[in-house]
């Protein structure tokens, strides 16, 4: 990006545009009774083949949190618009399904809804447009890198502040970094030698300031990642792997 680019001012504008864009869709999607994540929601499983979706992969589509996934997907459940039933082949897993009811309402809101989609894009010079669009696929990339399954570290962290906090109140040094607050039991941070307090301040090389920083290099990654900690006072370098090892027997591995 541009040396003489504000990026705070862009980022603040970005931001504001996200806003307007947003209330004006909700709005077009009243007359449907319909939300906006909702309507996404009910428009990834219309399109997705068989008209069913992992939840997993769900929330990936429609880039929501697993936790408030699973509460919209209970208020389109009790209004019958879809369906939720444990994956056979895996029983962690539930497969949700959308219903005739929904097929037909998310039918009838969606030419409402590129309607006024295209409404808002006469906001945008059509000669540039596709640049805009490109640059916001490239800006959204920053954030959710790919659409393969991101691998799984492991961990509870806490963020830059809290993690100052936390150093502060034993004697520790400001060092900025995400402090990591729990490791589950058998995942890959705990097989790497990630321990609970450890200062996450590097991954992959690059600085970790945000939780949003080590979620991305994580994103990134494909078999592995190398972890720069503190732990206490004293640095150590750590190796995370999502490969399964060569001496790993169980087929469940990873």
């Amino acid at each position: 990006m541009s040396e003489n680019v504000d990026h705070t001012s862009l980022a603040d504008t970005a931001i504001s545009v996200a806003a307007h864009l947003e209330a004006e869709l909700e709005e077009a999607l009243l007359e449907h009774r319909l939300t906006r994540p909702s309507y996404l929601v009910l428009d990834a499983l219309d399109r997705a083949e068989g008209g069913s979706l992992g939840q997993r992969d769900l929330v990936g589509r429609v880039r929501r949190t697993s936790g408030t996934m699973s509460v919209r997907l209970g208020r389109l459940e009790r209004a019958r618009l879809i369906e939720r039933e444990p994956d056979p082949d895996n029983r962690r897993s539930v497969t949700v399904r959308i219903t005739d009811r929904g097929r037909s309402l998310v039918a009838a809101a969606r030419p409402t809804y590129a309607e006024r989609a295209t409404r808002l894009a006469e906001g945008v010079p059509a000669a540039d447009a596709p640049s805009l669009a490109a640059h916001l696929h490239n800006w959204l990339a920053f954030f959710d890198p790919g659409e393969h399954e991101a691998p799984r570290l492991g961990v509870a962290v806490a963020g830059a502040a809290a993690a100052k906090r936390m150093r502060r109140a034993v004697g520790l040094p400001d060092v900025a970094g995400v402090i990591v607050l729990r490791v589950a039991r058998e995942s890959a941070a705990a097989a790497g030698g990630v321990s609970r307090g450890d200062l996450i301040v590097e991954a992959a090389g690059s600085p970790i300031r945000s939780i949003g920083d080590l979620e991305r290099a994580v994103q990134r990654s494909t078999d592995s990642i190398t972890l720069n900690v503190l732990r206490g006072v004293d640095p150590l370098e750590l190796g995370v792997s999502w490969a399964p090892s060569p001496s790993a027997q169980s087929p469940s591995a990873h």
